[in-house]
């Protein structure tokens, strides 16, 4: 099993477009506060653009956000433990919960369909999978055209590439394993591999390692990131050694060993925060 074939994790988990919903519609996550944010600029960062995002748009809720609890387990094709697998999962990998049944939570796949994974494997994080609809929609005579359209939220434009659709693109990796040097994602993927994966489906290739990459763009002040900026690390070297895509409410997905695979972290975290150097659009 091609493991990038395997599930949607957070917006379909935390923030983008879903095949059951409507073009104009895209799914982002509602994050509560990310704790001590007298002292954290990245949780500062995290409530304006909430903020923002909550003021331009009306929401629709889809589904919840999970947590792998267990160390590994299934997500199934059936409610049935005997039954055929999507995929298997690792400890703290986010899912998108759709469905409710019995003891089974559905998770949304990458293709659309439902896989259903026991509940006693998923803890819930108390975020809500949202679509988001910008108000100018209701209002179909004012709606811009695509060339005339302000970039704002999810919708920062990369050469033409809309920041929900990197993001969108990231989360198609969910479970796929780190390995360090590695550029498959049926077998593993390092850093720098993953982040130049995502932006190669988009028509935008980046250089191979994290260093190089971060050459790249245009440089973004920490206190504007917006949903698919690149971000580079200085984590265990006097230079950048890791990268990953911020996804907006002071969250950011990468490929680490720390998590096994590709993953989710909080920015506003003391360890990634003063790793932090660059952030690239």
């Amino acid at each position: 099993m091609v493991r990038c074939l395997a599930i949607i994790a957070v917006s379909v988990v935390c923030f983008v477009d879903c095949a059951c919903a409507s073009q104009t519609l895209s799914l982002s996550l509602e994050a509560p506060a990310l704790g001590n944010s007298e002292t954290s600029k990245a949780t500062s960062t995290a409530k304006q653009l909430q903020s923002q995002e909550r003021s331009q748009a009306v929401t629709m809720k889809i589904g919840q956000v999970g947590i792998v609890q267990v160390p590994s387990t299934a997500i199934y094709q059936l409610r049935s433990t005997s039954g055929p697998r999507f995929t298997t999962v690792k400890s703290n990998t986010p899912l998108a919960i759709v469905k409710e049944e019995g003891e089974w939570y559905g998770v949304l796949m990458i293709n659309g369909a439902i896989g259903w994974i026991p509940k006693t494997s998923v803890k819930m994080t108390g975020y809500e999978l949202v679509a988001r609809q910008p108000t100018w929609n209701a209002n179909k005579d004012a709606q811009p055209t695509r060339g005339t359209e302000t970039s704002r939220g999810n919708k920062i434009d990369r050469a033409g590439v809309a920041g929900e659709a990197i993001i969108r693109t990231s989360l198609q990796y969910s479970g796929v394993p780190y390995v360090f040097g590695g550029n498959d994602p049926a077998t593993g993927m390092d850093c720098s591999a993953f982040v130049r994966a995502v932006f190669a489906q988009h028509g935008i290739a980046l250089p191979r390692t994290a260093r190089e990459q971060a050459l790249v763009g245009a440089t973004v002040t920490f206190d504007q990131l917006q949903p698919g900026d690149r971000l580079y690390f200085s984590c265990k070297h006097p230079y950048i050694d890791h990268c990953g895509i911020y996804v907006g409410s002071g969250y950011f997905i990468h490929c680490s060993a720390s998590k096994g695979g590709v993953g989710i972290d909080s920015l506003a975290s003391d360890y990634y925060w003063r790793s932090l150097v660059v952030a690239k659009r």
